[in-house]
């Protein structure tokens, strides 16, 4: 698929339904070439039997009791990514549960959107209403916010966003620019994904997803991070309530999931009390 995109990139325009699928796919891709399901337990956890979760093939939890606390990994990677997370929050006594997003680790497939995430994220939000914490890295961010904006029934007040991704749209057009591809071909994805989720991408954006007023949300970000650019959390903290963070430069896109400064924000959220004041606060410069 890969070999006839750039035929298809240059002939979008003559053949959109093709170029807009083969992109797409490429676009959705959850695994890398070769990469195969990976069914290993993450270090430390043990598997929760949990049903009615679509394409999610198990959960995972660190620590005893009900889970208080919800670790979401990022795009292309795994719920063992999310270890650090789930260490710091054991050790500042709190229950963590995570899962392999749909076609990530040992949940099936090799492609998925920000959709189906974001459903699989309500479900368990839905299945374990003790969760008042989650912590979401880059393109996780979009799910959780809008899984937790969309869930009547959730418990959360506080939401700890790691790198994170502004919106799917400004995401799809890096995306498109990294390649080189013309702009023509981002819009052919665009209607491709809506067609496939019945949702349009617009609709993917924490600025306008409604999180409730009162979930406290903290963002945490390298400067220098040359996946998700610090420009997305600060359009955030703009629209959303948020207190931001910006982490010493040379942290990294996916290290800063077991940064310091990750558990140093994670241990003052699990032991104090949301603001919910809606100050934004800029520290760190």
């Amino acid at each position: 698929m890969a070999l006839v995109a750039p035929a298809l990139a240059r002939a979008h325009r003559v053949l959109p339904r093709a170029a807009g699928y083969v992109h797409t796919a490429m676009f959705v891709n959850t695994r890398g070439l070769g990469s195969a399901p990976n069914d290993l337990c993450p270090l430390g956890a043990e598997r929760v039997a949990v049903a009615g979760v679509p394409r999610v093939a198990a959960v995972y939890r660190w620590g005893g009791g009900d889970p208080t606390v919800l670790a979401l990994h990022g795009w292309g990677t795994e719920s063992t990514t999310m270890t650090p997370v789930a260490d710091a929050a054991v050790a500042a006594g709190a229950t963590v549960i995570s899962f392999d997003a749909p076609g990530h680790g040992a949940s099936p497939g090799s492609q998925a959107t920000i959709t189906e995430y974001a459903r699989a994220v309500r479900e368990v939000l839905q299945h374990f209403s003790s969760i008042h914490t989650v912590v979401a890295h880059s393109l996780a961010a979009i799910a959780a916010v809008g899984a937790v904006a969309e869930s009547c029934a959730s418990n959360v007040r506080s939401m700890l966003l790691l790198a994170p991704a502004c919106s799917l749209a400004r995401v799809l057009d890096r995306w498109v620019a990294d390649r080189g591809l013309p702009a023509g071909v981002g819009q052919l994805i665009e209607r491709e994904l809506a067609r496939r989720d019945g949702i349009a991408v617009s609709h993917w954006d924490i600025r306008t997803l409604a999180l409730p007023a009162a979930v406290d949300v903290t963002i945490i970000h390298d400067p220098g991070d040359r996946s998700v650019p610090l420009a997305d959390s600060h359009l955030i903290a703009a629209a959303v309530p948020a207190h931001i963070q910006h982490v010493a430069a040379g942290t990294g896109h996916h290290a800063i999931v077991g940064s310091d400064e990750m558990r140093t924000a994670l241990a003052a959220t699990l032991h104090c009390e949301p603001s919910r004041t809606g100050r934004y606060r800029d520290v760190g410069e």
